[in-house]
Order: C-alpha cells, then structure tokens, then sequence
C-alpha cells in the first residue's frame, strides 16, 4: 500500500468516526452534559404542550372554519366531592358564521335536576343582543364598544379590568410562531439564561420512581437561588429591551387578545420592560434555594416537567400524548387563604385553590372536532370539578341564523333605568333557590 493510499484512508476512517461521534450526539444523550440534557427536554417539553394547543391538523381546521357557517354543541357540569353544592348542567347550543362575525348561541342552566334559566345570546358583528327569563320578554342590547365607559355608568367603580371592547381571540395564532422566529428567540436568550447558569447547578439521577403505575425513569433538574433567578430576569429584560425583533412578536400577539390594548405598542412594552428591570434591581433577594425544574424522561421522550417555587407549591405538566392531552397539576400549596375581599384577592384565591387543569382536543374528521376540559378546585375540605365538552362541526350553510335587524330590542341603559328593581328581585330568587 503506497503512502497516498494510507493518507486516503487515514482522513476517510476519521471522517467516518466524526459522523458516528456527530450521529451518536445529536440522536443519543451519550456525550451530552447535564447542562445540554436540560436545555434539550426543556426545549422538547415545549414543544409537545405547543401541539396539543396548535398542531398540523388544528390549524388547518381553523383555518377551514374562519371562513365557514359551523355548529357546536357543548355542556358544562359543575359538581362537588362533597355535594354542599347540587350539581349544575349548562348546556350551550351554538350556530354561526366567523367571516360574517355572527352567531346564536343558546344556553339552558340547570341546578339539581331542575332548570334554572335559560338565555339566547346574538352577536351580529359589534353587536350583543341578551334574551332571558330573568331580564323579561325583551332583548336587551349592548354594543360591543366603549364598555368601560358604560360600566362607569352602571356604577362600577374598579374599570382597570373591564375592556373596551370584548374580542374573539384565536388562540392558535397567539402559540403559532415561525421556525425562523423560534431560532432566533433561542439564539438570543439561552446564552443569557446559560450566563448566570452552571452545569453544577444541574442534578442528574437514575433510576427515579415517579408514581405507583411508571416505570423507573431518568430525571434532570436544576437549582436556582433566588439571588441567580433574579439575576437571569433581569439579564433577560434587560436583553429584550434592545431587541425590536422580538417585542415586534409581543406587540403582535397582545393585539390578538386586544387591539386596543394600551400595550399594543413598541414604546409601551419598552416602557413596562424599563418598569420591571426596576422593581427586580431593587428587590431584596436571599442566595438560598428558590426555584426548580425538574425534568423527568424516559429514553428519548418527556414523562413529566415540574416546577417547584421557595417549596410553596409545585406544578407538574404533562402530555398523554396517544390522547393529545395536556395535564397540569399543582400541588404542596401552604397559602390557602380565601380572600374575596378585593379583585386582587378573588384571583390569588382562584390561583392557591386550582388542583388540576385537564385540555385535549382532538381533530375527529376535516369538518369536526372535539374539546374536554376539566377544572379541579380545591376549596378547604371540599372539591369543585368543572367539566367542559364540546363538539364543533363546519356546515357549508347553516340555517335560521338570527340577526341584529331581524330583533326588537332595548338598550341596556335604559332597560336598567325601567326594569332593575324587578331584576334583582328575580336573581334573588334564583339564589335562594341554588341554596
């Protein structure tokens, strides 16, 4: 063998060791630190709780029915464990059309067996019309602009939370982002993340026994004080406050749930980021135990993810995946408090007493799917369970649709000004009845 040939197989023979040494890296967790084994599942997790929200096949039904007549037939059930509430069934019968910005939506309430109310809601582009047993024979009539203002005349006093407008929000746009914008979020911000982290902070182990039904898995978790977590936000907002690429994709996405939203704008968005770099520069922070994610995995796939805070409380997320079903938990909460005292406190109460949060839906056929949704509350010694079925079904036509000019009706403020004393006396009624 000449000494060409030698030099040949020489490069081809490290060739073929760099793509098996490239192969073995990118398609095993072999040679991987625990450091790129967390940024890895983490990254993965991501992605699977985006495809139960938003995959292939969900976004091409949406698509299909923006622009199409559809009917969707649903229920919710409220039940306690401990029945000091009677169970309650709402049914919802819908029908409309999205490119014509209108839809009859009918409901009918039932308390322990027996109907309670009914409503018949139409919404005709801006338009909200109101009919039910409690508000008389007439339809009442609220256009879908300036609520504030109009809330304002009703007496409320609190308005930050009213919007000016109540919008459809399509939710698979708000999780949809670009391979490209994906790249380029990550390329920016895991180096942040990756400066104030260290692979001595990760915690790898074997052999990890999850529940009573898994087998053992591999979990990888990583420890953050609060003085490091606090160090990476404001690291990272400090980031994002010179990035215009990505508080454009912000910007967008606010206007998908409000339009009208005072931070619908790039100097706005800029302005809150400048506010909270602030409050977290001036925040008394302790270099003790803070946060942790632990990731558990079993071979190439995600089991479980949780996130445990100060160990006040701890969320896990999961996806069934046969079922494209998303399950989150929390658990381990010792603030248990109930304060319904200020809005404040009625959504800290919500928050500490959720249990578990149960989504999937699913693409029956190219014209039908599916949703089920459960809520858990854990309220003191007793359990609320709220269940939310629905199937939607795209029509080429549908039927009887009802609209605005086709109704007599009364605006609300006057209706308020003629009927409120005999509406309160009707709701009361009603309440005495659930107890």
């Amino acid at each position: 063998m000449n000494k060409r040939k030698k030099i040949i197989i020489c490069i081809l023979s490290v060739l073929i060791i760099a793509v098996c040494f490239a192969m073995i890296y990118c398609f095993t967790d072999l040679f991987k630190t625990k450091e790129q084994l967390f940024l890895k599942y983490i990254l993965k997790q991501k992605d699977e709780i985006v495809c139960v929200l938003s995959n292939k096949e969900i976004k091409q039904f949406n698509i299909e029915e923006k622009n199409s007549s559809y009917i969707k037939e649903g229920n919710i059930t409220v039940n306690t464990q401990l029945e000091l509430l009677k169970p309650i069934d709402i049914k919802i019968s819908e029908k409309g059309n999205k490119k014509e910005k209108i839809k009859n939506t009918f409901v009918n309430v039932v308390y322990d067996n027996e109907e309670l109310a009914d409503a018949t809601i139409i919404k005709d582009d801006e338009y909200y019309l109101v009919k039910s047993d409690l508000l008389g024979d007439k339809y009442i009539g609220i256009e879908n602009n300036n609520l504030k203002e109009l809330a304002k005349e009703l007496g409320i006093q609190n308005t930050d939370y009213i919007p000016n407008k109540v919008n459809e929000v399509d939710y698979t746009e708000l999780f949809e982002f670009t391979d490209d914008e994906i790249i380029r979020i990550l390329t920016k911000y895991i180096p942040v993340y990756r400066k104030h982290v260290k692979n001595n902070d990760y915690i790898k182990r074997k052999n990890v026994k999850i529940d009573k039904n898994n087998d053992k898995v591999t979990s990888i978790e990583v420890r953050l004080s609060e003085k490091q977590t606090n160090e990476i936000i404001i690291d990272l907002l400090k980031t994002l406050y010179e990035d215009d690429y990505t508080i454009d994709i912000i910007n967008r996405k606010i206007k998908i749930i409000n339009p009208e939203s005072k931070y619908a704008s790039n100097e706005m968005i800029k302005e809150k980021i400048s506010k909270l770099i602030e409050y977290f520069s001036n925040k008394d922070v302790k270099d003790e135990k803070f946060l942790s994610i632990i990731i558990y995995k079993k071979s190439n796939n995600v089991i479980k993810t949780e996130i445990i805070f100060k160990n006040d409380r701890t969320f896990s997320i999961e996806r069934i995946d046969k079922e494209n079903k998303l399950v989150i938990k929390q658990y381990g909460v010792k603030d248990k408090k109930i304060d319904i005292s200020s809005f404040d406190g009625i959504v800290k109460t919500v928050i500490n007493s959720l249990g578990e949060i149960t989504y999937k839906k699913n693409i029956v056929d190219a014209k039908t799917s599916k949703v089920e949704m459960s809520i858990i509350f854990n309220v003191g010694i007793e359990k609320v369970n709220i269940n939310y079925n629905y199937v939607e079904k795209i029509e080429d036509n549908v039927d009887g649709l009802i609209y605005q000019k086709d109704i007599d009706y009364i605006e609300l403020k006057k209706y308020l000004d003629e009927n409120l004393q005999n509406t309160i006396e009707k709701i009361k009624k009603d309440i005495a009845f659930i107890r």
